[in-house]
C-alpha cells in the first residue's frame, strides 16, 4: 500500500511540474527578437523590446485585427497609421511597436513611438523618417483611445477575433484555448482600464508621467 501512495505522489508531482512548465513556456518565457533588430542600432531604436516580461502587452493576433474588426473607431484609413504612427515602408508594422515572444508573441511600445515622427515629402515619394526628436513629439492619445473604444465593443470577443485570425492563419489548439480563455479576456480588461499598462513597461509610464525625470532610466536598456 505504502509503494501505490508513493506511486500516486510521484505522479502528482511530476503532473504539477509539467503544469507549471507548461503555464510558464505558454505565458512568461522569453525568447529574442531577430538578430536583425539586435545586430543594428536603429531598428534596435525602433523596433527592440524594453521591458520585456514587465508588461502585459498586446498578443500579436489581437493587435493586428482590431483596426480591421473595428475600423469605425479609427479616425480614417489606413490602420495604425491613421492614427499618427510612423510606418517604414516594407516594415510589418509601424515604428515604436516592438513584436517579441514572451510566452506568446505580444506587442508593446518602445521609446521610438513617442519620439520620431515622420515628414511627408508629396504624394509620390514616401515620407522622411526623423529618428530621434527631443520631447514627446507623436501623440499616442488617439492610440490609446482606440484602443479602449475597442475594448468597450461589444464585438470584442474570441469568435469575432478568430473570424479574423483565422483569413490569416490557423493556430494551434493550444493557442486558440489560450487566446479564448485568457488572452482575449484579460486583454479587454486591460484595455478598458488603461491601455497604457498594456502598451508600456512600468518604466516608459513613470517617464511619461514624469518627462524630466532620470530615475526610469536607472534601467541601461531604456538608458541606451
Amino acid at each position: 500500500m505504502k509503494n501505490v501512495w508513493m506511486t500516486i505522489l510521484i505522479a502528482v508531482l511530476v503532473l504539477a511540474l509539467a503544469t507549471g512548465v507548461a503555464v510558464w513556456s505558454a505565458l512568461y518565457r522569453v525568447v529574442a527578437q531577430p538578430a536583425w533588430i539586435a545586430g543594428d542600432q536603429r531598428d534596435t531604436y525602433f523596433y527592440g523590446s524594453q521591458g520585456e516580461g514587465k508588461t502585459a502587452g498586446v498578443p500579436y493576433w489581437v493587435w493586428l485585427a482590431m483596426p480591421r474588426i473595428f475600423p469605425e473607431h479609427m479616425p480614417g484609413l489606413g490602420g495604425y497609421a491613421s492614427l499618427g504612427m510612423s510606418w517604414e515602408e516594407g516594415k510589418e508594422m509601424p515604428i515604436g511597436f516592438a513584436k517579441q515572444r514572451v510566452g506568446y508573441i505580444r506587442v508593446i511600445g518602445n521609446c521610438a513611438l513617442c519620439h520620431v515622427i515622420s515628414q511627408s515629402n508629396g504624394p509620390d515619394r514616401a515620407p522622411s523618417i526623423i529618428p530621434a526628436m527631443p520631447g514627446r513629439t507623436t501623440d499616442i492619445t488617439p492610440l490609446l483611445a482606440f484602443w479602449k473604444a475597442c475594448a468597450a465593443d461589444p464585438r470584442f470577443n474570441a469568435d469575432e477575433f478568430f473570424a479574423e485570425i483565422d483569413s490569416d492563419t490557423k493556430l494551434p489548439i493550444l493557442d486558440r484555448m489560450l487566446y479564448r480563455y485568457v488572452l482575449i479576456p484579460r486583454t479587454r480588461n486591460v484595455l478598458m482600464g488603461d491601455p497604457a499598462q498594456a502598451l508600456f513597461s512600468p518604466a516608459l509610464r513613470a517617464h511619461i508621467r514624469d518627462p524630466h525625470s532620470d530615475k526610469p532610466f536607472a534601467d541601461p536598456q531604456l538608458k541606451r
